[in-house]
């Protein structure tokens, strides 16, 4: 029993190490927007199937059993009356039909670019949420040397305090920081399981995970990002399919002016009460019909040059909306790369003031040390070095969380 609670205990304590690339499948698969959207193409692929079959015959069969009352009916009637009809119809002409399917068809193409567009924005959200682990991940590395760093200080405080070379407060000071530093640390590795559990809860996860993967600025690279978005920007691509099915749903409302031509076949079987002899006698009689049929609607009230105005209408507010989503994704592209500009020279001077902070923090040290320096002079440079950390590590944040924005809209993912 102690050896299988063991186990147990073991599997639970067992973290799913993940890197980029498995998060972006698992979040594919199992994000909810990507499920619908997957289920949706399924649905508009029965549709499909639906359609295409009423291009080809439907056979019927009705079967009808009626019990009379001996007291209502005349002797004409069978007191239990049977009648079987099968049927079958066959459209010859109807071009609502071939419309209909090219329509359901352009749905489908519309639903993969759905499809798309919603994976783009899915892998883009990811990315930002893994880089936020990461971030929280360096930003608890230098939690935790911060407080070894501040233990050693306070040993060094302790001790000159104890041969009464510095006085009380910078003795207070010291441990006042010190448990600063623990602090900081408890509520560091807070924010990182709150970033692993908006991870976990975006990518529909149950189980621990750990992540894997370099903190980094990453790198991007695309010529003439203009014409990317212009060609490859999943949002358009989804305008572009939906104005195709706008031009087919008219067809097919235009398709209602022309007539329809179906052809019919039936066979009826039937119980009847007939002369035999000069006596009424139950029968049955079996036979076969057959012929053309022809719908044509000769006047509607404009109900069909409504509707075929309805969707011309609707093309139309597809077009205004194209038009204007490129003018706004090309001011979006403009401002995204103009902050990437921006934030890779941002990147290069915190590196230098990460440098100079680091080099300062260590003369301070070595200074106060050797009881040359002030406890003042330590404190603000340990401050300066930490708070050049974070800047450097917020940037690259920022700047690859812009380099998902980019990618996103270059349908790059």
């Amino acid at each position: 029993m102690s050896l299988l609670l063991f186990f147990l205990l073991l599997l639970t304590a067992v973290c799913w190490p993940l890197d980029l690339g498995e998060i972006k499948k698992i979040a594919v698969k199992n994000h909810i927007e990507s499920v619908k959207a997957s289920l949706e193409l399924k649905s508009l692929e029965e549709k499909i199937r639906e359609v295409r079959a009423g291009i080809f015959p439907s056979l019927s069969l009705s079967i009808t059993y009626t019990k009379w009352d001996t007291n209502y009916i005349s002797s004409f009637v069978p007191d239990n009356k049977y009648f079987v009809n099968l049927r079958l119809d066959q459209k010859i002409f109807d071009k609502s039909l071939w419309e209909a399917l090219k329509v359901a068809r352009k749905s489908k193409e519309v639903q993969n670019f759905v499809i798309e567009e919603v994976r783009q924005g899915l892998l883009a959200e990811v990315e930002k949420l893994y880089w936020a682990v990461l971030l929280k991940k360096e930003i608890l590395k230098e939690k935790e040397e911060s407080l070894r760093y501040w233990e050693n200080y306070f040993a060094l405080v302790k001790e000159k305090y104890q041969q009464g070379i510095v006085p009380r407060y910078e003795f207070l000071r010291a441990r006042a920081q010190l448990r600063q530093a623990k602090a900081d640390l408890i509520r560091t590795r807070s924010e990182l399981k709150s970033s692993l559990n908006a991870l976990k809860s975006f990518l529909g996860l149950e189980e621990e995970i750990e992540i894997n993967g370099v903190f980094k600025k990453e790198d991007l690279i695309v010529e003439n990002p203009m014409e990317v978005l212009r060609r490859e920007n999943p949002t358009l691509k989804l305008l572009r399919a939906r104005l195709k099915l706008a031009k087919s749903k008219i067809k097919l409302r235009e398709a209602q002016y022309f007539p329809k031509l179906s052809f019919f076949f039936n066979y009826n079987l039937e119980n009847i009460m007939d002369f035999d002899a000069g006596r009424l006698k139950e029968d049955y009689r079996h036979g076969y019909n057959f012929g053309l049929r022809m719908d044509y609607i000769l006047y509607d009230f404009g109900k069909r040059s409504s509707q075929t105005e309805q969707e011309r209408i609707e093309l139309r507010k597809i077009l205004r909306e194209l038009n204007f989503t490129e003018n706004k994704l090309k001011n979006e592209i403009e401002t995204l790369l103009s902050q990437l500009k921006s934030m890779e020279e941002e990147i290069y001077a915190r590196e230098d003031s990460l440098l100079a902070s680091r080099e300062a923090l260590r003369f301070s040290t070595e200074r106060y040390r050797e009881g040359v320096g002030s406890q003042v002079e330590l404190l603000e440079a340990r401050k300066n070095y930490e708070q050049a950390k974070m800047s450097l590590l917020n940037s690259i944040y920022n700047y690859n969380s812009i380099v998902a924005d980019i990618k996103r809209l270059l349908g790059q993912f």
